[in-house]
């Protein structure tokens, strides 16, 4: 018979210090193990097991926290959920009801109380069946869940849509797997236009079909749309008052979706922080944080980092883009880059190429290869590809055939939306 195994979820880790101290008193001794993101916890299922008992502190004491909670345990029903909140959350009894807790713990507890309810959780729980941990770790057509990249920052026109668009056409073309970008940038999010896509369907009507239909990922890649390039799109909604009627909890159920039916999962964001960018977050392989070679721009950069440290954002995940380069504007690379001791994975220059490629809505890594910008832009993004694979920073045979080919659209007129 195996030791039980709790699950601490939350992003200050003085919680799972203490449960690691009460659980050492239980036998047989359970094994504790803390997670600070709810979108950890369907990978911790696939290497760990079945956790008997769930914890979660008081970074989940949100609307939106308990709705990812709800999901949990809709997944995993034999796991056993103790809620350890600081404050009671501000929210409807049925939503603490609907998270499956069998307790509410107000922090700072007791060793006693937190030890009582330890071991109420492990007797109740059930053996959990071998679906309930796959269910909750989805997995793609390779058996693995993809690796989602988020692009965020703290000011708009850094490029971040610029930087999506090829970040996924660089995985695309090296890799030969499947891509998509999600647009979480919800009011006015810029992926379609950026190439030049007539999507007719966005994240909207996604997330508004029937909803008697559960099967978010069967229907997924029905809403997006294909780039020449074989990047699948999920669109921002055309109408930005949809906006409103998208919550962190869906945007949880759509990236599971995603990185069930996809290799790699680029994400582009608005440039602020709110709980449906923060829900993007959660689910993130690496988030790369940008900004361009303007004061206000490096500041909000630092206020941005700051802020992610505060809400317990691995700084191992976090990847800084300082994009726009230029000389003689007053400050310079090397004054930015000692602000940010982690250094900078790419600084790309400004460079008229990129609104060329915009206008002909492809990717500057395939419009212009050989540019400057792209040969930065490939060296910062070599370290993603899986090891032992062939990367050509000079010009391809996939790119030099795709660019013959853009320069007979260059002054196609822009599609109109129907």
């Amino acid at each position: 018979m195996r030791n039980p195994k709790i699950l601490v979820l939350e992003r200050d880790p003085d919680l799972a210090s203490q449960v690691r101290s009460v659980a050492g008193e239980l036998r047989p001794r359970p094994e504790v193990v803390p997670c600070d993101r709810p979108g950890q916890v369907g990978d911790l299922l696939t290497e760990e097991g079945p956790f008997d008992v769930l914890v979660a502190g008081p970074s989940l004491g949100t609307k939106s926290g308990l709705s990812r909670l709800q999901i949990i345990h809709d997944e995993l029903p034999t796991m056993s959920v103790v809620l350890a909140f600081a404050q009671r959350p501000d929210a409807q009894l049925r939503d603490i009801v609907r998270t499956g807790a069998i307790d509410l713990l107000h922090l700072p507890v007791a060793d006693r109380m937190l030890r009582e309810a330890l071991e109420r959780g492990v007797s109740l729980s059930r053996p959990a069946p071998t679906v309930a941990a796959a269910a909750a770790a989805p997995v793609n057509n390779n058996g693995h869940a993809a690796s989602v990249f988020t692009i965020a920052s703290a000011t708009g026109g850094c490029g971040k849509t610029f930087f999506a668009t090829n970040l996924a056409y660089f995985l695309q073309h090296h890799t030969n797997k499947k891509i998509c970008i999600i647009d979480l940038d919800l009011q006015f999010g810029e992926v379609s236009t950026a190439l030049r896509l007539r999507p007719r369907y966005s994240i909207a009507d996604l997330l508004s079909r029937d909803e008697e239909d559960s099967d978010l990922a069967g229907h997924l890649e029905e809403y997006m749309v294909r780039h020449d390039t074989g990047i699948s799109v999920l669109p921002a909604p055309k109408d930005p008052t949809d906006a409103d009627r998208i919550h962190p909890t869906d945007v949880t159920k759509v990236l599971e979706a995603a990185r069930s039916k996809f290799d790699y999962v680029v994400v582009d964001t608005p440039s602020q922080l709110s709980e449906v960018v923060l829900a993007a977050f959660d689910l993130s392989s690496s988030l790369y944080v940008m900004a361009t070679m303007d004061l206000p721009s490096v500041r909000n950069m630092g206020v941005f980092l700051n802020t992610l440290d505060k809400l317990k954002i691995p700084s191992d995940n976090i990847n800084l883009i300082l994009n726009k380069a230029e000389k003689d504007v007053g400050i310079d690379v090397e004054q930015i880059t000692k602000l940010f001791p982690q250094g900078f994975q790419a600084v790309l220059p400004y460079a008229r190429e990129v609104s060329k490629s915009v206008n002909v809505g492809t990717p500057i890594l395939a419009f212009a290869p050989t540019s400057e910008v792209s040969k930065r832009l490939a060296a910062g993004l070599v370290p993603l590809l899986p090891e032992g694979t062939a990367v050509g920073i000079q010009v391809d045979t996939l790119a030099t055939k795709q660019r013959r080919t853009l320069f007979s659209r260059l002054f196609r007129p822009v599609p109109s939306e129907s």
